[in-house]
């Protein structure tokens, strides 16, 4: 039977374990295509199990879940996995193989795809998530942050178009969780779905565009960040507290440092700008290099003199956002200023005057600009230098 097509649909969803422990009780989600949705509950509530169901690891005891307009059955199990990708929260449950190539070929294998086109998958991979160097490793000899990226590249190796982590950032260290919360941007940004599960209050309202709170297997909550975690009633009874941005916004109108706002500030920069009030200041430029993203052939290198040639910049800061970019970037030689939270970097130094330069894979390209558009930065249209001649 087929439905309306939304990326994922789930109606009246529960299951329970042999020992009779209910995991899930009449889950009903709606996951939009290209929308980055974040399933926020704390531990034990039911997100994992709820995460093996998208993936058809495990069917439904009762209640539907659709893929694309598919009702998820015993016969079309294949379809789903070649359509859901789901990375598992421990990686060291889905790496297997001796070498980090066998690994990432073992799903292309199972798709019966010839030799040169299993290649073609495994070094494309390799490529688009800067791991060349993994190829010949043992898996079990990578660290954790490493090991992750090698089970998102398996799992990217079967091209699936709807992608599913669960407790991507566990166990990550802070750069690596940063790197990790960038490559889900960029994967979304190239137009994939991506869902995550997460206890993160920080990651979720910084990350998520629509957000699910499970609570002890139940939908307890939904809505746009900005919309959940201003409640802060809901926080309390779903033993989560509010992001440290929001917390420090709350101290703030509490101390009468500012006055009480319409919206909650997810970000610093947001809640800077509530500090700043209606102060203020001559803003600098924000530039955006569009670099080919990860389905546009991977990076390609210009020289610098002459790419300053053409756009005539004298930037105070650089930056690179997007595993092309940096590669762009590292192969000319320039040392960024900021490679992380790349947006928002860029935006407080253009609010203080200074002019920024920001190297961007892909449509993320388009998102800065959207982004600096909506903050009423001075900033140029998506510049593309490589289309142009050099």
């Amino acid at each position: 039977m087929r439905y309306s097509v939304h990326a994922i649909e789930v109606y009246n969803l529960s299951y329970s374990y042999p020992d009779g422990t209910q995991a899930l009780k009449d889950v009903n989600l709606t996951v939009e295509e290209g929308k980055k949705t974040a399933i926020l509950g704390p531990n034990g509530s039911g997100k994992t199990t709820l995460f093996y169901h998208l993936n058809g690891i495990i069917l439904p005891q009762k209640g539907k879940i659709i893929v694309k307009g598919r009702e998820i059955t015993k016969k079309n199990v294949y379809y789903v996995r070649t359509t859901v990708g789901l990375v598992f929260q421990d990686p060291d449950d889905q790496l297997f193989a001796p070498t980090v190539w066998d690994d990432l070929a073992f799903g292309p294998n199972n798709l019966g795809l010839s030799g040169d086109e299993v290649a073609a998958r495994v070094e494309g991979v390799l490529s688009m998530l800067g791991i060349e160097e993994f190829r010949d490793r043992n898996p079990d000899n990578l660290s954790g942050g490493e090991k992750k990226k090698v089970a998102i590249a398996g799992v990217l190796a079967m091209n699936p178009e709807i992608l599913v982590f669960d407790e991507p950032t566990s166990g990550l260290d802070p750069k690596s969780t940063s790197e990790m919360i960038e490559l889900m941007d960029e994967l979304a940004s190239d137009g994939r779905t991506v869902i995550i599960s997460t206890h993160n209050v920080d990651i979720a309202s910084s990350w998520a565009d629509y957000i699910y709170i499970l609570r002890k297997g139940e939908i307890y909550a939904e809505g746009e960040p900005e919309s959940v975690f201003s409640k802060d009633d809901l926080l309390k009874k779903t033993n989560l507290t509010a992001p440290v941005v929001v917390r420090t916004h709350r101290e703030f109108e509490a101390h009468n440092i500012y006055k009480k706002q319409d919206k909650v500030p997810l970000t610093i920069l947001d809640l800077v700008r509530n500090l700043n009030g209606s102060k203020k200041q001559e803003n600098g430029m924000i530039w955006v290099v569009q670099i080919p993203g990860m389905n546009e052939g991977g990076a390609k290198v210009v020289d610098l003199n002459e790419l300053r040639k053409i756009l005539d910049l004298t930037p105070d800061r650089t930056g690179a956002m997007g595993t092309s970019a940096k590669k762009c970037v590292e192969k000319l030689g320039i040392a960024c200023d900021f490679e992380h939270d790349v947006i928002d970097s860029a935006i407080s130094e253009a609010m203080r005057g200074a002019n920024v330069l920001i190297f961007a894979s892909g449509r993320m390209a388009d998102i800065v600009v959207e982004r600096v558009g909506r903050e009423e930065i001075k900033g140029e249209k998506v510049i593309p230098p490589m289309k142009r001649k050099v």
